[in-house]
């Protein structure tokens, strides 16, 4: 049960009984997952009860209770229990991609947070033909406070070349990942829109040349400005918001039953980049990243002018043909779409303030010549 201490005006979770419930949560699934059988492991040892319990309890806090740092931790597991779907096919696997412990804790989590995704949609347009989905797409994303999002101004016109560099790194992990979600994407998917998402998928990789895949092109813009490859650094580095926009995608990916909410929010991905990354150009042209060498921008420069296609691509031979054949689902499309634009929005926010917490780089003091 969930210790409160006073507070004025509201119940206040104690700090010390939160901090022991997310590290007894947190060490718990790093022990089950870094076993050979997280079952044999937790059942021999009694724990499956306890990783449950504070499973729930550490979910209570990051949604019911809206502790950041709780939310942060939920995430960080969500995003190594979904690993064990991605991770590379090395010998010596363990049995845990389907250990019953590990699902029951992955479940528990996503009931939670898409208890709280769904609570915070808003309105949303009813009623909607597949003729006018495109339409009411488009609306919701120029309508939501996070189009034209700051962070991109701020690239564009004022940020230094390193604020523009961590940029970058907290960028990395969804980057990273976009292959496998669109190879996801196209699992048992209807063959009239297969072509479509094929297009996507021969896009990510360079339509055939292996130095533009776009996983070689992100590499070799880091490879560029001298940032080391860490993979896992850079997911450690990310707050709630970075992790719950990358599991945001991967969730919908996984669970069979999310695909009228993914192809929405995939559309609103491709409708938004072009715009964002233009003006993230803009401001590594400024600060002379990439005008020795403008091919190491050409991860951001090609989604300018692929995605521009791709969006209405998407909505006009994905998601209209599906639609007229379950006309019911244009709800579950519009809640994917928002899920991704509040999330993106969220993420953005953490990005500009992580961005803006960087020192400038010091200019030297003039010199007056007599």
């Amino acid at each position: 049960m969930l210790t409160y201490a006073a507070g004025s005006g509201a119940a206040r979770l104690d700090v010390a009984s939160r901090e022991n419930i997310l590290e007894r949560f947190r060490s718990l699934a790093t022990a089950a997952l870094l076993h050979p059988n997280a079952d044999i492991y937790l059942s021999s040892g009694g724990l499956d009860a306890d990783l449950q319990e504070n499973t729930r309890l550490s979910c209570e806090l990051a949604f019911r209770e809206g502790d950041p740092e709780s939310r942060r931790v939920v995430h960080r597991v969500l995003h190594d229990l979904y690993d064990l779907q991605l991770c590379k096919p090395r010998p010596g696997l363990t049995a845990n991609q389907h250990s019953i412990e590990l699902l029951r804790v992955r479940r528990q989590i996503e009931t939670s947070w898409m208890g709280w995704e769904v609570s915070r949609l808003g309105a949303l347009p009813t009623n909607v033909s597949a003729e006018d989905i495109g339409d009411a797409i488009k609306t919701l994303w120029r309508k939501h406070p996070g189009h034209n999002h700051a962070v991109f101004d701020f690239m564009n016109a004022e940020a230094s070349k390193d604020q523009i560099v961590k940029y970058f790194t907290t960028d990395y992990a969804l980057n990273m990942r976009f292959y496998d979600l669109i190879t996801l994407s196209l699992v048992g998917i209807d063959e009239d829109v297969r072509m479509e998402v094929a297009h996507n998928f021969w896009d990510e990789m360079g339509q055939g040349d292996p130095t533009r895949t776009h996983v070689r092109l992100y590499r070799d813009l880091l490879e560029y400005l001298r940032i080391e490859d860490t993979p896992e650094a850079f997911v450690d580095a990310l707050g709630w918001e970075g992790l719950s926009g990358y599991n945001l995608l991967l969730y919908f990916a996984f669970n069979r039953r999310e695909y009228f909410r993914s192809i929405g929010a995939l559309a609103i991905t491709e409708l938004s980049d072009p715009e964002q990354y233009a003006k993230l150009l803009k401001g590594c042209r400024r600060v002379r990243i990439g005008n020795d060498r403008p091919s190491v921008l050409d991860y951001y420069s090609e989604h300018v002018e692929v995605d521009a296609l791709h969006g209405d691509g998407w909505i006009d031979n994905v998601i209209v043909p599906i639609l007229r054949r379950y006309p019911q689902e244009a709800r579950a499309v519009l809640e994917g779409a928002m899920m991704r634009l509040n999330s993106s929005k969220a993420y953005w926010d953490w990005q500009l303030a992580e961005m803006k917490a960087v020192a400038p780089a010091q200019r030297p003091p003039l010199v007056v010549v007599s």
